[in-house]
């Protein structure tokens, strides 16, 4: 394991979003404005259009300057943010794909190299020569990507890696294929829509018309290959990440999977605008339409992330760096023994070993108040409800990883933890719904769903506001997963209000029933 080395207020996964989705949509457009430039270059001199010629060469400075200044640039700001955010994952990808990274870096800087020839070539070098030095640029970059992609993949679904780890295993994972075709055709669709920027400040003309619909064929088209494909991808996913996380285990996914899928539709029917009317095409339809597609490329890239919870590289390193294969060694030893850099100055006061703790294994995740902040759930816990939790944060439904800490260090993060508590206790609501909302939340939401993952609806049907106030009395003897219910007097009344109301209630139409029970008849 591995000591977080940058702390943000806001929160490192949301530098490292903005960064790398900014990078792989403008990435992506280094791919498919590749083979735009080149396709459109030969049509215009297959059929001696001089005027499609000038605007291939028009765009191509714009295209030189984001995907060679902006690209380079912000693919140095990934590998920045990842090394100072998660060394531990960085150092796994290196050293287990040294050579894939080698051979995309001989592929990056061929693709500068030709990019520049092919821009400052079209009026040294003959027709042929120039085209040449666009498929060339072209190869390159498809070249990383299809790299790349394997790489990304691997970190998601690493099938049979995990028993061999054979290179060319992990490689070609389970997603690889689909993943690479929605890569490679959502490069082609961002090329449409940058190209609609560029042709929308054309006089408006016969000609104008014409460059709108073959750049919006490109969007269209490239999106409508995507969804299809996101269809194969999820199907691949499925094998390899059980049903449970779609189910609410990861609180986020569904959502995000849900933006990804709106977001492909919604940008495909902007993108019909200008193939079925270029007339009405301007330059503020085309910002709306760049703005949804890069937020779909966004969404499923935040998909692909929210995905691999609680792995870094999925059942091989956890997102706080440790190894799955080193669970019971850590079990054994506790948790400050294997982390690296836990002060020895530490072990004598439990609020520093805690702030240490929490530095190692819970920061690489969580904020105080800024994104998966703490003090929203800080602010109506007690100390007694903090460690309880703590050995059982496996069973959380955000799939957190395994605490595996002492008595002591049970102890000292709890102390830490509590040093986050809000001053100021926020007020209960007055609304009797919002309270009982707020109380399921705090308590039971941690783990359960009404219906879905792990539901409770049927748990609590029939059952009595006296028979749950009972059983809230008894929760920490039910399952060795379930802490004891410490909650407020206040708390208790509105928790109990929420689940008899949620037992009386029938499952809604089309939810999925809960999760099966294990062996011995428990909710896993």
């Amino acid at each position: 394991m591995n000591y977080p080395v940058w702390e943000l207020s806001m929160g490192a996964g949301i530098l490292m979003a903005w960064v790398s989705i900014l990078h792989v949509f403008v990435s992506h457009f280094a791919v498919g404005g590749g083979l735009w430039l080149v396709v459109t270059e030969m049509r215009a001199r297959r059929t001696g259009d001089d005027r499609l010629l000038d605007f291939v060469k028009s765009h191509s400075r714009f295209f030189m300057l984001l995907t060679l200044v902006f690209g380079a640039i912000s693919g140095v700001g990934i590998w920045t943010t990842i090394g100072l955010i998660s060394p531990h994952g960085t150092s796994a990808l290196i050293h287990g794909y040294v050579w894939g990274w080698a051979m995309e870096w001989v592929f990056f800087f061929l693709e500068i190299g030709a990019a520049l020839v092919y821009y400052y070539g079209w009026k040294r070098l003959d027709a042929r020569t120039h085209l040449a030095m666009g498929w060339i640029y072209f190869i390159a970059a498809f070249m990383s990507l299809v790299i790349i992609n394997g790489i990304v993949t691997f970190m998601l679904t690493p099938g049979g890696w995990l028993e061999n780890h054979e290179f060319w295993t992990g490689f070609f994972n389970p997603t690889y294929w689909p993943s690479a075709v929605i890569r490679t055709f959502m490069g082609l669709a961002i090329a449409g829509m940058f190209t609609l920027m560029t042709a929308a400040g054309l006089p408006r003309d016969a000609f104008r018309t014409r460059v709108i619909r073959w750049n919006a064929a490109w969007a269209f088209g490239g999106l409508v290959v995507v969804a299809l494909a996101a269809k194969w991808y999820g199907a691949s996913v499925a094998v390899w990440r059980d049903e449970e996380a779609l189910l609410g285990a990861i609180p986020i996914l569904p959502v995000v999977a849900g933006y990804f899928k709106w977001g492909i539709i919604v940008t495909a029917l902007l993108a019909l605008v200008p193939l079925l009317l270029p007339k009405v095409w301007n330059r503020g339809l085309v910002a709306v339409l760049l703005l949804c597609g890069l937020l779909t490329m966004g969404a499923g890239e935040w998909t692909r992330e929210a995905g691999r919870k609680p792995f870094v590289i999925q059942k091989y390193m956890y997102s706080t760096g440790m190894l799955a294969s080193q669970e019971d060694v850590v079990a054994e030893q506790g948790m400050a023994a294997s982390a690296k850099w836990i002060s020895p100055d530490a072990m004598d006061d439990p609020v520093r070993l805690g702030r240490d703790l929490y530095r190692a294994y819970c920061q690489p995740c969580h904020t105080r108040d800024g994104y998966n902040g703490l003090q929203p759930y800080l602010a109506h816990w007690d100390e007694e409800t903090v460690s309880g939790l703590l050995p059982r944060l496996e069973n959380i439904r955000a799939l957190m990883p395994p605490w595996y800490g002492t008595d002591r260090e049970n102890a000292a993060l709890t102390s830490y933890l509590m040093t986050m508590k809000p001053q100021t206790k926020p007020d209960w609501p007055a609304d009797p719904d919002a309270a009982a909302q707020l109380a399921f939340d705090v308590s039971c939401g941690l783990c359960h769903t009404p219906d879905g993952f792990r539901s409770l609806r049927d748990s609590f049907g029939g059952m009595t506001a006296d028979e749950i106030d009972e059983f809230l009395d008894e929760a920490g003897d039910v399952d060795e997963g379930m802490p004891a219910y410490t909650g407020t007097e206040k708390q208790r009344k509105a928790l109990i209000r929420y689940l008899e109301e949620l037992g009386q209630e029938p499952q809604p139409a089309g939810e999925t029933a809960a999760v099966p029970a294990d062996s011995e008849g428990r909710q896993s």
